[in-house]
């Protein structure tokens, strides 16, 4: 009998709702999260700014807040427009996110970043990204 209780106590905690940040409750480890999805580095830091007006952020996000500040190489309104020019060059989410983020300077920095790329893409499309990324690398 007392197994029985015990089983069903753990049942309930397991199957608790998830109450997401916007409610107030915060990010807590273990209880499912609300959404997944790629982000950049400066989405990443719009989202830190908008917590931190909200109240206080823990020392992880502080943390997280220092080195996206240190490596963002380009506003957020520039990073969403540049996602959308490599998406139309072919380029999926992932390694959009991740060329926003790395900035490549040379083709060969480029090629390693596109090799996580399901599909590979042409040698004509690592110009047209370059140009792309040298666009938006001076703003």
């Amino acid at each position: 009998m007392l197994s029985d209780i015990e089983g069903t106590e753990r049942l309930k905690l397991k199957s608790m709702p998830y109450i997401s940040s916007k409610e107030g409750a915060g990010y807590m480890i273990g209880r499912g999260k609300t959404e997944t999805r790629i982000a950049t580095l400066p989405e990443v830091l719009g989202i830190l700014d908008e917590r931190k007006r909200g109240g206080a952020i823990g020392y992880e996000q502080e943390l997280t807040d220092e080195y996206v500040k240190k490596f963002s190489g380009v506003s957020e309104p520039d990073a969403k427009k540049m996602m959308k020019e490599l998406a139309e060059l072919g380029l999926s989410e992932k390694t959009a996110a991740k060329v926003v983020e790395i900035m490549p300077q040379e083709a060969l920095m480029l090629k390693q970043v596109l090799i996580i790329e399901k599909k590979p893409l042409g040698e004509e499309a690592v110009p047209k990204v370059l140009e792309v990324v040298n666009r938006y690398r001076g703003k």
